[in-house]
């Protein structure tokens, strides 16, 4: 990786408490390789309570489970604001504000960092929820009579994408499970149509089903300086799942802040080939000649409505396509876009790049194979299959007590291919790197297996013929120490939300999350509302003491941090 001259400010400080603002004292919860190219600064672990932004007596407290990131730097008072969604079901309780009544579902953190990552103050980042244009109420709490479920990625657009204030768009990840739409006794007025994605902006959050109702990884809009508003979202729905985009017209004169951005009178496409090679399966190399097709009446349409639609008109076949993220070099020709793959063509995933015409988002493009993890791994074979095992402990302790899900392969040599990033769930892409951050199935589970290693972040060398390289796993160490408990299962957790973040802690910088799912071995969830996750011993109770591992399940649902990956100093 390129050297750069940034410096690493505060990395050893034990501190929680500092001049500019607050870093959490946890220890950061990735494990930079030694050969890697980063060191991993925490900024915040769940249970960390910040001032609150607007009322300083109060506080603010990190739960879990942070997932979609957007950042920028407010225009006005100059401060850096970092977004952050959280993952949770529509029926999860978090206690963001200490004393206060608990947020219900899945909801958006905003906080204020300053210019060395730490953090002057968070807050919900929304008062109030409008179904597009039209008020709702408040932002859910207990007792509302609904909430959001699993907000997954997100992005941040703003001036630089062609809108006219910054805006945070995030997404629910859910098909058939409740969410904000349900129709219930207590949310009679719900259209049951399915998940949406929605935009928080000037304090408040609106639906948008304009964009159709499917549920989503994540929801991007693409940078333009003409009337267009062009937003890709991709469908997470197993396989086949697909990739759509919503194209609507600014009408600057209304009044409206969504009208005002094209996000409410626009069309939905859904990526197809025109060589009748409509899969993954079909399509495994090289490039491929794509159209997009009109979905009529997606606003209208049930989630099921708007498959079937895509079906109808040959959408391409992806295998869980997960992210996807504009090449900076060129955001009006270039996607990049990820799939985890786990089944059938695509076992261990890929990453493709989309080329768009910029002028006209609807036309003609080529999708383009960046790399296909089935042929360098297991080059002539895949993996199929589950079967009970045991996982290496990174931190060399030893076979695990209890058994891991272990993919196996067939028709092909695992030795006969290399490590190489697997499933991938989330990027990020600068200038010179490609971020990919991997996730858990049974194929992926055989590589780490394999490799001794588990779900872990790497980079793409964009100057280097993209090489690969293993950049961190999860310090699962240290967290054994801290907490006193055997080997954690290699993989349950996650990275995930890695955005560059060049601009505003210099060159080569990325914000990322950890999600510290729950491993059943330690302690068995008992209630999947309350006790889903892993939770820290050592979770501040806000008066000088620890909450027991109970209250802080039931407080911020289990653990996570976030992160600011810095590049290493050159010797």
């Amino acid at each position: 990786m390129k050297s750069t001259t940034v410096t690493l400010a505060g990395l050893a400080l034990a501190s929680s408490l500092h001049a500019q603002g607050f870093k959490t004292a946890e220890f950061p919860y990735m494990a930079g390789q030694a050969s890697g190219d980063f060191n991993y600064e925490p900024l915040v672990t769940v249970g960390d309570r910040v001032p609150l932004t607007g009322d300083a007596t109060k506080s603010f407290a990190m739960a879990g489970i942070p997932d979609a990131s957007g950042i920028y730097r407010d225009r006005v008072t100059g401060e850096i604001i970092l977004f952050c969604a959280h993952e949770v079901g529509q029926d999860i309780l978090s206690t963001a504000i200490p004393g206060e009544t608990p947020f219900r579902g899945a909801y958006v953190s905003r906080y204020v960092l300053n210019n060395d990552g730490s953090v002057k103050s968070g807050n919900v980042a929304y008062t109030q929820v409008f179904k597009e244009n039209a008020l709702w109420g408040a932002t859910p709490r207990s007792g509302a009579p609904s909430g959001f479920t699993r907000f997954c990625s997100g992005s941040f657009a703003g001036p630089a994408h062609g809108l006219d204030r910054p805006m945070f768009l995030t997404n629910e990840e859910t098909f058939g499970s409740a969410q904000f739409s349900t129709i219930t006794a207590a949310n009679p007025t719900g259209d049951g149509l399915g998940a949406q994605s929605v935009a928080i902006f000037d304090g408040k959050m609106h639906t948008l089903p304009a964009l159709g109702r499917v549920g989503r990884e994540t929801t991007i809009v693409q940078p333009r300086r003409d009337a267009k508003t062009v937003i890709i979202s991709t469908e997470d729905a197993g396989a086949p799942s697909y990739v759509y985009m919503y194209v609507g017209t600014k009408l600057r004169r209304s009044a409206s802040g969504l009208d005002k951005n094209g996000l409410t009178n626009g069309e939905t496409y859904v990526l197809c080939s025109t060589a009748q090679q409509d899969n993954e399966g079909t399509f495994t190399s090289g490039s491929l000649p794509v159209q997009w097709r009109k979905i009529n009446n997606a606003k209208t349409l049930s989630d099921q409505g708007m498959i079937d639609a895509a079906d109808a008109l040959g959408a391409f076949g992806f295998v869980r396509v997960e992210d996807a993220e504009f090449d900076p070099s060129a955001p009006s020709r270039n996607l990049f876009l990820a799939t985890t793959g786990g089944s059938f063509s695509n076992r261990l995933g890929r990453l493709y790049q989309l080329t768009m015409n910029p002028t006209n988002p609807e036309a003609a493009g080529t999708l383009s194979v960046v790399y296909n993890a089935d042929t360098i791994i297991t080059p002539g074979g895949s993996y199929a299959g589950a079967v009970a095992g045991s996982l290496i402990d990174p931190d060399g302790a030893g076979p695990l007590a209890a058994p891991g899900s272990l993919g196996t392969y067939s028709g092909g040599d695992i030795n006969a291919g290399i490590d190489y990033p697997v499933s991938i769930d989330n990027i990020a892409v600068s200038q010179d790197f490609i971020i990919c951050q991997e996730d858990r199935n049974s194929p992926a589970d055989a590589v780490f297996t394999k490799y001794a290693r588990n779900g872990a972040i790497w980079t793409l060398d964009r100057n280097n013929g993209n090489q690969a390289k293993l950049q961190s796993t999860f310090n699962y160490a240290q967290i054994q120490a801290r907490d006193g408990h055997g080997p954690l299962t290699p993989g349950l957790w996650e990275s995930t939300g890695v955005i560059a973040t060049d601009e505003f802690f210099g060159p080569g910088t990325f914000i990322t999350f950890v999600q510290a799912h729950s491993q059943s071995n330690v302690y068995p969830v008992t209630n999947p509302v309350q006790y889903r996750g892993s939770i820290r011993s050592n979770m501040p109770d806000g008066n000088g003491g620890f909450l027991t591992r109970t209250q802080a399940r039931a407080l911020y649902t289990e653990d996570g941090q976030i992160l600011l990956m810095r590049p290493k100093q050159p010797n």
